[in-house]
């Protein structure tokens, strides 16, 4: 019997496969990527506060406002990707040689480093430092988190854990709103240091519960620890599994050849591992260059210029919006999927899809109207608009999914060196996305300001187009059968109806068996408890 003849588990049977140690993993290990949402939210409302701009920008006549030179607030915004770069870079063979523990560690003593200068910074240069070294975490938390999550997660929740990165991102972004929104008003340099020097808090908490986390099992593994993957894997799992069940499946882990060694730079652009390599890095290619770093950095200052009222009340509603989105979208991806509906006609809402199509058509939308040179308060309106519901189709498609596809796509052998090319041409992308903002939205440059919309829209577009033909769904998927299907070269769209017969299958049906009993388990107790 195939994978695909079990009968699909429900979101509450989902919910239910969660024992405590997979809940804690799956919000402790997300929580890396809360300072990475809480920074770039804050930098957005910081760099639109009066006295961060008064101590380190000038004051327009033109604008009648305090606020950051077009190449300061370039350099401040863009910069510190160069930092994520350098950190996506090294968190590839830290977490290969010593573990997914050791790096989650080390991207917490780099956060601390990077706040610690920002909060005592007294010159533009030295807040920009300390950014560039705060996003060296953020560099290491894209590259080792999707990998953790996607090592340790049953096929059934592997959607749903994944999508939690982008989801402490948006928390994170939401808190940082907040907190810009209560700060904004208060007298001299408390109004911006309160924001930035919050970040200290999660770096603490990381290092203080890190040793009550297990390690990866597959990473043990593939270093030849049997006996501790045994044991992560034990923890990880409900306990109505049986332990023949577990040790079955770390017997086909073993026997696997993924976990024969490490490949090689070359590997990742040879054969099969060519499509893989370049599906990895088309999903966070995209993620970046359809234009989200104008809605998350620039919004608030955007804002202002367009002469909207309440800048920083329309940032919290903009993240409260993609918050709510991005929680729905982890609930339901391991049901609904991450591309298109299958060969045989069965309903499927194409996740992706629709929410890069809504992305293209908001951006049009948003640069529609901001051909108008003196907008109408309709007008402003209709732009708040826009940019609330594009993050919001963000948030619904290309945030969360991005991680997901790309935890899932690269084999065991590369799946390291795979990330780093993947995540670093995703910083690269943001980078250059994030440079040329200011030129394109502001005086005295281009001054293209809503218009931005027309060049970001056309972009997600040609998104749509290429998640159709490249994207595969890889749903309910152990990561063995993934690794089967892409050497038996299957084809796009016959990926969700394919029937594997290998290890792979062998290691899915084990998986899938287990989750059923955890979730018959959860079931009967649930019926005693009533």
């Amino acid at each position: 019997m195939d994978v695909q003849d079990h009968h699909p588990l429900t979101l509450r049977q989902r919910i239910g496969l969660f024992n405590p140690m997979l809940a804690f993993l799956t919000v402790f290990v997300s929580l890396a990527a809360f300072n990475f949402g809480y920074d770039v939210g804050t930098f957005g409302g910081v760099q639109g506060m009066k006295a961060f701009a008064q101590k380190f920008g000038r004051y327009e006549e033109d604008a009648k406002l305090w606020a950051l030179p077009a190449y300061l607030s370039s350099i401040m915004t863009s910069t510190p990707f160069l930092g994520k770069l350098m950190g996506t870079l090294s968190c590839g063979p830290a977490a290969e040689r010593y573990g997914r523990k050791i790096a989650i560690m080390m991207l917490a003593c780099i956060s601390l480093v990077g706040v610690t200068l920002q909060v005592a910074a007294t010159t533009a240069a030295q807040f920009t430092v300390g950014r560039v070294i705060n996003f060296a975490m953020t560099g290491f938390t894209i590259v080792v988190i999707p990998i953790f999550q996607s090592e340790c997660a049953p096929p059934a929740l592997r959607g749903m854990i994944s999508a939690t990165l982008q989801l402490q991102i948006g928390f994170g972004q939401l808190v940082a709103s907040l907190v810009n929104y209560g700060t904004k008003g208060m007298d001299g340099d408390a109004s911006w240091l309160i924001p930035t020097g919050l970040q200290l808090v999660v770096p603490v908490i990381i290092l203080g519960l890190l040793p009550m986390l297990p390690e990866s099992p597959r990473w043990l593994m593939a270093r030849g620890r049997k006996d501790e993957a045994l044991k992560a894997m034990v923890k990880l799992r409900k306990k109505g599994v049986p332990i023949e069940l577990l040790q079955e499946e770390m017997e086909l882990l073993a026997s696997s050849d993924t976990n024969q060694g490490k490949g090689t730079w070359k590997e990742i652009f040879q054969g099969v591992n060519r499509r893989r390599t370049t599906i990895a890095v088309t999903a966070m290619f995209f993620q970046q260059i359809t234009g989200q770093a104008f809605v998350s950095q620039y919004a608030v200052i955007f804002y202002q210029r367009q002469k909207i009222p309440n800048p920083f009340g329309m940032s919290v509603i903009q993240t409260v919006v993609g918050l709510v989105t991005v929680t729905f979208t982890s609930l339901v991806v391991d049901s609904f999927g991450r591309r298109g509906p299958k060969a045989n006609g069965d309903q499927f809402r194409p996740i992706l899809l629709t929410g890069a199509s809504f992305m293209a058509l908001f951006l049009f939308i948003l640069g529609g109207v901001g051909t108008s040179h003196n907008p109408s308060t309709t007008q402003k309106n209709a732009m708040v608009a826009s940019n609330i519901l594009f993050g919001a189709s963000y948030a619904l498609s290309w945030a969360p999914l991005s991680y997901t596809i790309l935890g899932e796509t690269a084999t065991s052998r590369l799946k390291e060196k795979t990330n780093n090319l993947a995540t670093s041409i995703s910083v690269i992308t943001t980078f250059v996305v994030s440079f040329t903002l200011p030129y394109l939205l502001n005086p005295p440059y281009a001054a293209l300001g809503a218009r931005v919309g027309f060049i970001y829209g056309s972009i997600s577009a040609i998104s749509v187009v290429v998640t159709w033909l490249l994207i595969p769904e890889m749903k309910g998927r152990s990561l063995e059968e993934v690794d089967e299907m892409f050497e038996k070269n299957i084809a796009v769209r016959r990926f969700r109806d394919y029937q594997s017969s290998g290890t792979g299958g062998v290691t899915t049906r084990e998986d899938s068996v287990g989750s059923e009993i955890s979730s018959k388990s959860s079931t009967n107790a649930a019926s005693h408890a009533v």
